[in-house]
């Protein structure tokens, strides 16, 4: 009994721990991928590889034929969601076909992109001229938002303390809860 109950633990214990990748950018783990600053540094040498990127979208730009998402790129999670930290690793531009409405994809909000490398593109960050990186995305996955909510629970310090076990609770459908003496003991020792 004790062998299957530690065998059905270790079972629910290594599917639990599995990290749910989203179908949409989602590759077979044969199919190699390119990193971000392998395009960045060189992307001639990576043109029509697979890749898969993530960020924050800064700009978003709809155009005849596609959209355009200038993101700002992070570090990937096992679950292939942006780890959004103070620095980043550059920025690069994904050409989706279709129309992603900006409403919905707008400026902040987390984006991972799965497609193929092709030709870096000039521009600009306000005035800084910059070379971007470009994915041609056959996916995109928008994250959704993550609210961080600090709760503080209050525990009333005396609340197992005697004294609080006397006192009338009205709550309680009226009755009150007294240490009452047992008055009939008392009687039937007097006869």
């Amino acid at each position: 009994m004790l062998k299957k109950l530690i065998g059905l633990s270790v079972v629910a214990l290594f599917t639990t721990a599995c990290v749910h990748i989203p179908e949409s950018v989602r590759v077979d783990e044969s199919t190699p991928l390119t990193e971000f600053y392998q395009v960045r540094d060189n992307a001639k040498l990576h043109l029509g590889e697979m890749a898969r990127w993530g960020g924050v979208i800064a700009k978003v730009e709809n155009h005849a034929n596609n959209t355009m998402l200038e993101v700002v790129n992070f570090e990937l999670k096992s679950s292939t969601r942006p780890s959004v930290k103070d620095e980043t690793q550059g920025r690069f531009r994904i050409y989706y076909h279709g129309l992603l409405d900006p409403v919905i994809y707008k400026e902040g909000r987390s984006i991972t992109a799965l497609g193929k490398v092709a030709p870096s593109e000039q521009g600009v960050i306000g005035e800084h001229e910059y070379l971007y990186p470009v994915l041609n995305a056959s996916a995109v996955h928008l994250w959704k938002k993550v609210q961080k909510v600090d709760a503080y629970v209050f525990h009333q310090p005396f609340w197992y303390t005697p004294s609080l076990w006397y006192y009338p609770r009205p709550y309680y459908g009226g009755r009150y809860y007294y240490a009452q003496p047992n008055v009939k003991a008392k009687a039937k020792a007097k006869k």
